[in-house]
């Protein structure tokens, strides 16, 4: 069964908008969808709300719901807010519509103020078309289920992506580059899975090992191991870093 999910927060918005919250809703999601045989197709954040689309059974698919409304508010505690949940929106969904549900979940981040879809690093749509590798969406499986070019077009997201951008030294802070690499991988700056593709874009762009060494605080030789061998996700990195809607990151 595919469904459309809408959970909106009843009390507590301002926490939903932080990027350690919205992570942890995600990887909850995708730990309780896992559990209980549930799949999740697309995702997008609005203001004070999630939209999902969802694909299980329907008991299996108000359960995970019920565990992300639980761990978030627990989660909240821990930083001293308090978020509750009004009830769940849930509709059917026929599997011909499944382009136009998904579009609907990516408009998520637009009708809370992203200039389109790729603007915002808050939902599926990056996935989609292959800006981001996250431990917590498969991108690849909805690749197979829809048409990006459908997609994109229906949610908005105008011209996309040069294929091949034209790219050198470009000035950007460290700083700017270690988040870029961390929403490319899905997770905060200060994590380190994605330290390795920093290092491989850093120097791609000229910097220097103690520049990077300094920057996060390893030695040179850590930075010259996370420098050894290929990081697919660099050219991914280049092509974001060239569109100033895809440089937009928490």
């Amino acid at each position: 069964m595919l469904e459309r999910v809408l959970i909106e927060v009843e009390r507590g918005e301002d926490a939903l908008e932080s990027a350690v919250c919205r992570y942890g809703i995600l990887e909850r999601l995708a730990r309780s969808a896992g559990r209980l045989g549930v799949k999740v197709v697309a995702f997008g954040f609005g203001r004070g709300e999630l939209r999902a689309v969802l694909e299980g059974g329907r008991d299996a698919i108000t359960n995970v719901v019920r565990g992300v409304k639980v761990g978030t508010t627990r989660a909240a505690l821990a930083w001293k807010a308090e978020v509750s949940f009004a009830p769940t929106l849930r509709w059917n969904l026929h599997p011909r519509r499944l382009a136009e549900a998904v579009a609907w979940a990516h408009q998520a981040p637009v009708d809370a103020g992203a200039t389109g879809p790729l603007a915002s690093p808050w939902s599926s749509h990056r996935d989609l078309l292959g800006y981001r590798d996250a431990q917590f969406f498969d991108g690849h499986a909805l690749r197979e289920r829809v048409d990006t070019r459908e997609v994109h077009a229906l949610a908005g997201g105008g011209e996309l992506p040069l294929a091949r951008p034209r790219l050198g030294r470009t000035g950007e802070s460290l700083s700017l580059l270690l988040r870029l690499a961390a929403a490319i991988v899905g997770v905060l700056p200060a994590d380190r899975r994605c330290f390795r593709l920093f290092v491989h874009l850093a120097r791609q762009l000229g910097w220097g090992t103690s520049d990077l060494a300094r920057a996060l605080m390893l030695t040179g030789r850590r930075i010259r191991q996370l420098a050894t061998g290929r990081e697919p996700l660099v050219r991914v990195a280049l092509r974001s870093l060239a569109d100033p809607r895809l440089s937009r990151v928490p």
